[in-house]
Parts: structure tokens; C-alpha cells; sequence
């Protein structure tokens, strides 16, 4: 098949490192070229090239909106965005016909889908859900969540990695949402350098990713004092971005609260895959404490590596963790719930972490490349052959 994937975001260097949305585009496109298929991305950026990114053809798509500001200038420059896309999408179907495109759906990303190869919405967010507890996003919620809704409508088809985000979308537009398992990446060649030099010997929890509300690092920051001063030999280790708060940044505020043992906190900046693998190999257990999610990378690739996640009910997280089987799940926003989840992570014994290992390799099967790439193809395939028969009829 000859597919494009678009997305609003992605990475403009090849020197820069992949996290989230653009991740997951350059991932899925990278295993669906390992089976035979011949696969490009469409990117919003700021200038128009067409480069390689680590093998895959790029197509940047000059684009200059404004997505912060009043809901009428953030909906022109979401519409002039996709106007832009379509143009390039239609260049290359007449270069090559496309067989099926998919958009990654934030903030209305496919809201105006024109070729005649159907269109597959997959909702890397729901804004009206994920942001509700972004503080810096709350202005542009209701306008982001209107135009994913005209998305979703316009889709042919509309899958989820998380139930959670998927139901709720589902019933606002009045379409069926297939969950559809996100492939963890097998693949990594690993560095070990920042373990080398700054955790060798260290016992530590590991939190990775952004340091927002929605994602519980201020709930990591209310129940981190009473735990270190538990365990006078952990360390909690954190990358990714800091973010900014009333106080300063969520570090700022961390440190503040840890008081004499914020020497036992240790941010590693923000690090590629290749550095993080080896980090999350060696943790006793990765915190993923999520108000709101859509079945994070980090959660996968945790189990993936071996490693205790200690996670959240009504998150999505409970897909693949059931309580005390192969993992801990705590209430979300509850440092008290937090705390006792990570106690038992960490008395668990060499067996029973044996055992609670055995059955994360069981439970993530579906989430292999091979049996998540193919549950892609044949849905694809479907909505070929169901498009095609409906307009062979009309």
C-alpha cells in the first residue's frame, strides 16, 4: 500500500529526538515499511522541504498559525494549515496514488480530508479529556476539542490506543472508535553513557516524560517526601521537560517540598531512547502516575524492558495492568493511594518480581510489532474495500 501519514507536528533536524505524537508517526511508519509498504509523512513546520528523518521521506509543509490566542485567529490558522496539507496531499496522489491516509488528529489535524482514498483519524488526544488538567491549555480546549469533533465526522475510519479517550470521542461524534494497540519500538540500540556516569550503584524510581498536572508529577511531588524519608537509599530520578509554574517550575516546586533531601532527586534533562533504555532497565520501578491518558509509550515500553509500573485507574493504564498481578495502579491525584503502591513495589522480593515479570511479557504480546502491525494493515485494508465498494455504488 502507498500510505501518507500526517501530523501538525514534527521534528524539523535530524538531529533532534522524537516524543509523543511525532514519535508514534515516525514509529508506526517505520514498522509499516518493514512489511513491504511504501510510507511518507506529511508535516505542518516551519519552512516547505522534503528531507529523510532516520530513513523515512519527510514532507514539510510551510505553515505559520497561531494556536494561542482568541478561538476565531487559532481556528483561521487551523483551517489554512489543513488547506495546506490537502494541497500536498493531492500532489502527491497525482504522482502516486495514495491508497489511505491517517492523521494524528490534534487540534483538528484531517478536519478537511479531499482525496478519494479513505481517511483514518487516530486520536493521538482528545483535547476536551487530556487537557482538562493543563493549566496552559485551558484556554484553547473547547476550540482544539470542536475541530478534532469535525475530524472525527470527517474520517472514514477512527481508532484510539486508549479506551478511555476512545469512548468519550465515540459518543460525542456519533462514530465507532476501534481501539488499536500501539506497537512498543524492540529496536533500540542503546547508550549507556548518562546511566554510566550518573546512576552506576544507585537504587531509584524513574519518572520520564513531561512534568505537567495531567500526567501526576505534582502528585509524584506530594508523596516523594514521605518516601524518601522511608528509604534513606532511593533515589528518584526524572527526564523530559520541566514546565513552568506559579512558583516557578514544577523542579523549582519539587525541590522546595523535598527540602534536605533534594540531593536524592536527580533530572537528567531531556534524553533520546537510545539513552532512556538503559535508565528504565535499571529502575525498580517506573512511576506513571496519570490524571488523564491515552495508553502512554512510556507504559509499554516499561513492561517491555522488564520493569514494575506503578500507574493509575481510569487512565487507560489498567489495559495493560492489572493491580498486584503485573504492576500497582493507584488512585489519580492521590499521593497518599501513590505512596502505597510504590511501597509495594519496592518490597517485593526477587521472586515475586520474577513471577510479576512473567506475566508483563504475557500481557504485552499484542503489543509487538508484529501482531500490532498486522491489526493495522487488515483495517486498512477494510476501509480500502468498504470506501471502494461505496462509491463504486454511487
Amino acid at each position: 500500500m502507498n500510505i501518507v501519514m500526517v501530523t501538525p507536528q514534527f521534528v524539523n533536524k535530524k538531529t533532534e529526538s522524537l516524543t509523543g505524537m511525532p514519535r508514534y508517526v515516525y514509529k508506526i511508519t517505520r514498522f509499516l515499511q518493514e512489511y513491504g509498504h511504501n510510507v511518507e509523512i506529511v508535516a505542518a513546520s516551519s519552512n516547505d522541504k522534503t528531507w529523510r528523518y532516520e530513513g523515512v521521506v519527510v514532507h514539510n509543509i510551510k505553515w505559520s498559525g497561531n494556536l494561542h490566542t482568541t478561538p476565531v485567529v487559532v481556528s483561521i490558522g487551523i483551517l489554512k494549515r489543513e488547506i495546506a496539507i490537502q494541497k500536498k496531499l493531492r500532489q502527491l496522489d497525482t504522482a502516486r496514488k495514495i491508497d489511505i491516509v491517517q492523521y494524528a488528529g490534534w487540534s483538528g489535524n484531517g478536519c478537511m480530508h479531499s482525496l478519494r482514498c479513505p481517511a483514518v483519524l487516530r486520536l493521538s488526544t482528545y483535547s476536551k479529556v487530556q487537557y482538562v488538567q493543563h493549566n496552559t491549555m485551558k484556554d484553547y480546549i473547547k476550540t482544539y476539542s470542536f475541530w478534532e469533533r469535525m475530524s472525527g465526522r470527517r474520517a472514514d475510519g477512527i481508532i484510539a490506543p486508549g479506551k478511555m479517550i476512545g469512548e468519550q470521542f465515540s459518543k460525542d461524534v456519533r462514530k465507532k472508535v476501534t481501539i488499536m494497540e500501539t506497537p512498543y519500538d524492540n529496536q533500540v540500540a542503546e547508550d549507556s553513557t548518562v546511566y554510566d556516569t550518573q546512576l552506576t550503584q544507585k537504587k531509584y524510581i524513574l519518572y520520564y516524560g513531561t512534568f505537567t498536572t495531567d500526567k501526576g508529577f505534582q502528585v509524584i511531588t506530594n508523596m516523594l517526601p514521605r518516601l524518601l524519608r522511608e528509604d534513606g537509599e532511593l533515589f528518584f530520578v526524572c527526564a523530559g521537560w520541566n514546565v513552568a509554574t506559579k512558583s516557578g517550575s514544577a523542579l523549582q516546586d519539587m525541590r522546595q517540598k523535598l527540602g534536605e533531601n533534594q540531593h536524592r532527586m536527580l533530572y537528567l534533562g531531556v534524553l533520546n531512547q537510545q539513552q532512556l533504555y538503559p535508565i528504565i532497565r535499571h529502575a525498580e520501578a517506573v512511576l506513571i502516575p496519570s490524571l488523564v491518558d491515552n495508553l502512554p509509550n512510556t507504559c509499554l515500553e516499561a513492561l517491555a524492558l522488564d520493569k514494575i509500573v506503578v500507574g493509575t485507574y481510569g487512565t487507560s493504564l489498567e489495559q495493560m495492568i492489572d493491580d498486584g498481578e503485573n504492576g500497582f495502579l493507584s488512585e489519580p491525584g492521590n499521593a497518599e493511594s501513590l505512596l502505597q503502591a510504590v511501597r509495594k513495589a519496592l518490597k517485593m522480593t526477587e521472586q515475586e518480581k520474577k513471577e510479576m515479570v512473567r506475566k508483563n511479557r504475557q500481557r504485552i504480546k499484542k503489543y509487538e510489532p508484529d501482531a500490532a502491525v498486522k491489526k493495522l494493515e487488515r483495517y486498512y485494508r477494510w476501509l480500502i474495500l468498504r470506501k471502494e465498494a461505496y462509491q463504486n455504488a454511487n
